[in-house]
């Protein structure tokens, strides 16, 4: 399960690699760039469009990655949840807070309010908190 950041740090590092061991051309190399900037100008697009900066988009797909969720929730109310973790991860993250248990089951604690509040699907709950702290860590990294 990797976050945004991740993922795209991700790709990067294996094109940098097979570039660097002569499994890329330097026109290869160019071109996946262009598809990487257009992919990041993509998700601009779609924070844009939902309202949302590119931190709170990385909510957003955290909560969003499970397509019967997507089916059952409206864009706009998954846009709001993200919104409101955003705001209230951001305020309670502390560079070691990943290290500290109470810290960290307050976030747990606050982000399961929220998914109840808004009705996220019982079932996939688990599954939504476990990304959406992965994606606080990198938030906190961010922060430091």
């Amino acid at each position: 399960m990797a976050t945004r950041q991740h993922t795209f740090t991700e790709k990067m590092q294996r094109a940098m690699n097979r570039y660097t061991n002569g499994l890329l051309t330097a026109a290869e190399f160019m071109k996946f760039l262009v598809e990487l900037a257009r992919e990041v100008s993509a998700d601009r697009g779609r924070a844009k469009k939902l309202g949302l900066s590119e931190d709170e988009l990385a909510f957003y797909d955290a909560l969003a990655a499970d397509p019967s969720v997507v089916e059952e929730m409206k864009d706009s109310l998954l846009a709001k949840i993200a919104h409101e973790l955003y705001e209230q991860i951001r305020a309670d993250v502390t560079v070691d807070w990943k290290v500290k248990e109470q810290a960290r089951d307050k976030i747990m604690a606050r982000v399961l309010r929220l998914l109840r509040k808004y009705g996220y699907p019982p079932s996939k709950r688990q599954d939504a908190i476990d990304r959406v702290l992965k994606q606080a860590e990198e938030l906190a990294e961010g922060l430091a």
